[in-house]
């Protein structure tokens, strides 16, 4: 989970390698003028797009790292803005077209985690030998893409039915007869990206599509919003001191990491 144009290929390097890019944002179940309250406080920085039926979608302006004050994560601000609101959020977050991670909180209450590339972190620990001295592999479990896709169309109060089959062809095995649980659970191909499966599970969901393009903020969204529809917060304010935080706070970032600042 080809686009028009497809993220994550925005253009080509000098070597003619697809750039691979990242990005990560937010999908809440909540009136607008709660979400920009919520973000606010919380600190976030990024752009906050219209209402689109129940849902308000967020784009972080960091797709990797901290997205709010005091170092919140994506995950961190998933939860706390689900609290917050108590309300259904959905966080999506794209790896350089390589890995493709869902989390959903409903209230007070984690839902669901998907990564469709976890990290290999077994720990030797974990690992016994049988009766022939074979490794066993102990506290590892296969995921659940059949309860994960339950989940999901539940949060999002919809169904895997099929409205137009044509429309929702999986970039990596071309069935039109796959549920969400097959598209969760594929294997991508060396031509295919993550962005491409996450299209196919927003559509199944019914979810505003055009994230997959939001790498092009604060320029127009390809298939999305008119720009003047979002509102952009810095650190969680808007307007002019929105805009000055969120460049100071990346001028400090800067400094940190730049070596000759530290000598």
């Amino acid at each position: 989970m080809s686009m028009i144009p497809p993220a994550g290929v925005a253009g080509l390097s000098d070597a003619d390698e697809p750039i691979r890019q990242s990005y990560s944002g937010l999908y809440l179940a909540a009136p607008r003028e709660r979400v920009l309250d919520v973000l606010g406080e919380l600190g976030f920085t990024g752009w906050v797009g219209p209402q689109e039926g129940r849902w308000v979608v967020a784009i972080a302006a960091n797709a990797r790292g901290s997205v709010a004050s005091n170092r919140r994560t994506i995950d961190t601000v998933t939860q706390e803005s689900a609290a917050a609101l108590d309300a259904v959020v959905l966080a999506v977050e794209v790896d350089r077209e390589e890995r493709l991670r869902l989390l959903a909180w409903r209230g007070s209450e984690e839902r669901l985690r998907y990564d469709s590339d976890p990290p290999d972190d077994v720990d030797e620990a974990a690992i016994v030998l049988d009766e022939f001295g074979e490794p066993v592999m102990t506290g590892f479990e296969e995921p659940d893409h059949e309860d994960m896709a339950e989940t999901l169309l539940e949060l999002c109060e919809t169904t895997d039915e099929v409205d137009d089959p044509d429309a929702i062809i999986s970039p990596v095995t071309e069935s039109t007869n796959e549920t969400l649980a097959d598209i969760l659970a594929e294997e991508l191909g060396e031509s295919t990206s993550e962005s491409e499966r996450l299209k196919a599970i927003l559509r199944r969901l019914s979810l505003p599509r055009w994230i997959v393009a939001s790498v092009s903020l604060p320029k127009r969204v390809p298939g999305g919003p008119d720009k003047e529809e979002f509102t952009y917060l810095g650190r969680g304010k808007q307007g002019a001191s929105g805009r000055f935080a969120a460049a100071w706070t990346n001028r400090v970032r800067k400094k940190a990491k730049d070596p000759q600042q530290r000598r």
